[in-house]
């Protein structure tokens, strides 16, 4: 048996966290003397401590902890990969972070310029589909599941056609249930059964056009940078569904700054219209 003085630098944990341990019925003594009220744990028990301190570095609360020293080990084992797969996507967040750090300060030192070309854009037939997604970081899925179903309809997609492009329906920048419609330009209209839908694409009569070379993390800097020249073209108004059009992507390249992208975005000229 060892006093809980013993005990706790055996263990590397205060005499203070021991009782509190205590307390909450964490980590009870293996003996209490009834004279002395002195606590006595035994030596299995640093196993049970390492136990503890481990499943506490790891972010489980105090009462999880505490469930979990109840259950046996196939359940802890469970628990313990669902916290990997936890660490793993926090490490994920935390490397883009850093490279959303390191993109700042690129466009502090080397500032973009984007060329901002008034255009109209003619319709177009398509192969769409159109759905809502739980955020932007789920439109990749998206895609792939596109992708499949074309491929299970028995359709090809060739370097014929006319490549791709993202709709966006939403009125307002949306952090959830994000609606969108992905479009695979095509030369004529094809059969296709639901959930696509071979429509054509309306004409836009006018639209800013914007080419963006390079990773799509820039994309809220080319937005800010439209902002901009909205503010200083102000017989202009910015109307519905953008539209974002992958010339270079994914599918041609593996190097994200070889990306071509181009944004579309609608336009109203005020003095024309009634605002």
């Amino acid at each position: 048996m060892l006093k809980i003085g013993e005990f706790s630098q055996l263990g590397h944990v205060s005499i203070r966290m021991l009782r509190h341990y205590d307390d909450i019925g964490l980590l009870r003594p293996k003996k209490i003397d009834q004279e002395s009220g002195y606590r006595y744990y035994s030596v299995r028990q640093l196993e049970q401590l390492h136990t503890i301190l481990l499943l506490k570095e790891l972010k489980f609360s105090l009462q999880e902890i505490k469930d979990l020293l109840a259950v046996d080990d196939a359940v802890l084992t469970e628990h313990l990969l669902q916290k990997e797969q936890e660490i793993k996507e926090e490490i994920a967040l935390d490397q883009m972070r850093i490279e959303a750090i390191q993109r700042t300060i690129q466009r502090i030192e080397n500032p973009a310029s984007y060329e901002i070309r008034l255009c109209g854009i003619p319709s177009f037939p398509a192969v769409c589909c159109r759905k809502v997604i739980p955020s932007f970081y789920h439109e990749g899925r998206f895609w792939q599941e596109f992708y499949q179903e074309i491929a299970e309809q028995g359709l090809s997609i060739s370097s014929e056609d006319l490549g791709t492009a993202t709709l966006f329906y939403d009125q307002e920048y949306r952090e959830q249930d994000v609606e969108l419609e992905l479009v695979w330009r095509t030369k004529e209209l094809v059969l296709v059964k639901a959930p696509l839908e071979s429509r054509v694409v309306p004409e836009i009569s006018l639209a800013a056009s914007i080419i963006v070379t390079g990773n799509y993390h820039q994309l809220p800097t080319v937005y800010r940078a439209f902002a901009y020249w909205l503010d200083q073209h102000p017989e202009y108004q910015m109307s519905k569904i953008t539209r974002q059009v992958c010339h270079i992507g994914p599918d041609e390249t593996n190097d994200p700054e070889e990306y071509v992208t181009e944004l579309q975005i609608p336009l109203i000229r005020l003095d024309s219209h009634a605002v």
